[in-house]
């Protein structure tokens, strides 16, 4: 533990200390600053927080082993004592809660971009070669679509067009503002995942989170994320041995 509060502690006092916080964090997810039943508390917050969600069944039992350290204490010791590991994961969990890793620790930096006047060929040429299979359209420094696989089959589909002499600013039409996103490279990975479930829960399907340096469209590109870089997003919510 690098926190120096808790340094010389036991683990049932670590453990009681930092449930607390995880505790006083969910009240203010759900602002709801007077509910003092837990596990009301883990349900409302699991909807609006996705670590919450993704720790929700061992909050729950965190939740039951706090009650027994509470209610078996005796003057001189702890008869439920959490093992290190137990311990090491309700730390985790309290970091993520209020210090979540940001956007720009997982995005993909300096994504390949065009502009409106490119040519389409010059899109599909790139899409195949570097497998890329979305690209965000920047016009005068605001980003103004993001040209997918679907996008361009829409096109061809509904505008058969000699694909040489095409410009991207044809295709714009075809582009889906439910396709994207736009978000700061300094927000956290929580809102970032909420922003994709919402868009299932909505019927949609984000294709990319578009990562600007102040989260607006006129905004710096800075980086991308996509569907692809889940698992590492995932990886840095689990807690390592």
């Amino acid at each position: 533990m690098q926190n120096d509060r808790l340094v010389n502690k036991n683990n049932s006092e670590i453990f009681l200390e930092v449930f607390t916080e995880i505790e006083r964090s969910l009240k203010e997810i759900c602002n709801d600053e007077y509910t003092s039943n837990f596990s009301e508390l883990l349900r409302k917050a699991r909807g609006l927080n996705q670590v919450v969600n993704y720790y929700a069944s061992d909050l729950k039992e965190f939740a039951q082993l706090r009650n027994a350290i509470v209610h078996t204490r005796r003057q001189n010791f702890i008869i439920a004592e959490p093992h290190h590991d137990v311990v090491q994961e309700v730390v985790h969990i309290n970091k993520l809660l209020q210090n979540p890793p940001l956007v720009k620790t997982v995005m993909k930096p300096n994504p390949f971009r065009v502009s409106s006047s490119a040519r389409v060929k010059e899109v599909l040429n790139t899409f195949a070669e570097k497998g890329f299979m979305r690209c965000p359209v920047v016009e005068n420094g605001q980003v103004v679509g993001l040209i997918t696989a679907k996008t361009i089959a829409r096109w061809l589909v509904s505008s058969p067009a000699n694909i040489d002499n095409a410009l991207v600013n044809q295709l714009l039409g075809y582009t889906d503002k439910d396709d994207y996103c736009i978000v700061s490279e300094n927000a956290d990975i929580v809102s970032l995942i909420g922003h994709f479930d919402s868009s299932v829960r909505n019927g949609a399907y984000l294709q990319a989170a578009l990562v600007t340096n102040n989260g607006k469209p006129n905004g710096q590109l800075v980086g991308i994320v996509s569907p692809s870089d889940f698992p590492s997003i995932v990886g840095q919510l689990k807690v390592k041995h």
